[in-house]
C-alpha cells in the first residue's frame, strides 16, 4: 500500500489517498487484513494530529495499529460467514470453457460475495489472489501532465488541486472517456480465472441489460496465457468475452 496527502489548495485540508499499486500472487486473507489495518492506523493519525499535533508526534506506529485492529474486530469475519453461490466454487474445480460458460450463467455477486469468494478461493482451493488496474487515457492526453486531484462535480464543473496543462475540458474527456480496467486473477500452477469490470461496465455504459453493472469473465480455459490477456488489458484492448454476470448492490 502507497499513500499521500494532497493539501487542498487553501491549504487548510487535505485529501488522503491510498493506492494499491500491483498485487501478485498473495495470500488475499492476509494481503486485505494488513491493507486494511494499515489504511485505519493511517486515518487515526491524521485525525489525532488535526486535533493534537503534539500528542500525535508522541505516539510510534504500535499505538494505532493497536487501535485500528481493535476497530476491525468482526470485520472480516463476516466476509468468511457470507455465503458465496456454489457455481463460483464449482467453478474453481474445472478448466473446461464449456463448463465455466454454464457455470456463470444467470449468477451475480455483490461486494461482499466478491471479498468472500476472494477469501474462500485461497482457504478452501489454495488459489493465489493477484489484482491489477489498467488506465489508458483519450487519444492526444497521454503523458500530459495531470492535477494532483481533479473530479467531475455534479453541476459538470471540474474540481481540482494541482497545476497542469490541459484545459477543465480536456479534463472532464479524461474522466468521461478514459479506458480503466480493474481484474481480479486467481490462480494455482497454470490455471487461473479472471473476473475483471471496465468503468464502463461499472456506469452502465456498456450494452448490458439497460446498463446494468456487471463482470467480466476470462481464463485460462479460454485458450489464452495471462501473460497476453494483461497486456491485452494494458492496451486498452483487451481480449473481448461474452461472459458476463451482474455485479449487484454497487454504487459509484
Amino acid at each position: 500500500m502507497s499513500t499521500k496527502k494532497i493539501y487542498d489548495e487553501n491549504g487548510q485540508g487535505f485529501t488522503r489517498i491510498f493506492s494499491q499499486g500491483k498485487i501478485e500472487k498473495v495470500n488475499p486473507i492476509d494481503y486485505y487484513k494488513t491493507y486494511e489495518i494499515g489504511k485505519r492506523a493511517t486515518v487515526l493519525r491524521d485525525l489525532l494530529n488535526a486535533k493534537d499535533p503534539f500528542l500525535t508526534s508522541q505516539l510510534n506506529d504500535d499505538f494505532f495499529i493497536k487501535n485500528a485492529k481493535e476497530m476491525l474486530v468482526g470485520f472480516f469475519e463476516e466476509f468468511e460467514k457470507t455465503e458465496v453461490h456454489k457455481n463460483f466454487l464449482e467453478l474453481l474445480k474445472t478448466n473446461r470453457k464449456k463448463d465455466q460458460v454454464r457455470l456463470l450463467k444467470g449468477m451475480t455477486l455483490n461486494p461482499n460475495e466478491l471479498m468472500s469468494f476472494i477469501f474462500k478461493s485461497y482457504s478452501e482451493f489454495g488459489f493465489l489472489y493477484s489484482k491489477y488496474l489498467f488506465e489508458n487515457l483519450p487519444n492526444g492526453l497521454e503523458g500530459k501532465k495531470l492535477p494532483k486531484l481533479f473530479h467531475l462535480k455534479e453541476d459538470g464543473k471540474i474540481e481540482k488541486v494541482g497545476e497542469t496543462e490541459l484545459t477543465d475540458g480536456e479534463l472532464k474527456r479524461i474522466i468521461e472517456q478514459r479506458t480503466v480496467i480493474v481484474s481480479h486473477f486467481f490462480e494455482l500452477d497454470d490455471i487461473w480465472h479472471c473476473f475483471f469490470v471496465t468503468y464502463n461496465s461499472l456506469s452502465g455504459k456498456e450494452n448490458h441489460k439497460d446498463g446494468q453493472p456487471h463482470f467480466h469473465y476470462m481464463s485460462s480455459g479460454f485458450g489464452i496465457s495471462k501473460e497476453d490477456f494483461i497486456e491485452s488489458m494494458r492496451t486498452g484492448n483487451y481480449r473481448s468475452t461474452s461472459v458476463h454476470f451482474d455485479l449487484l448492490d454497487y454504487e459509484l
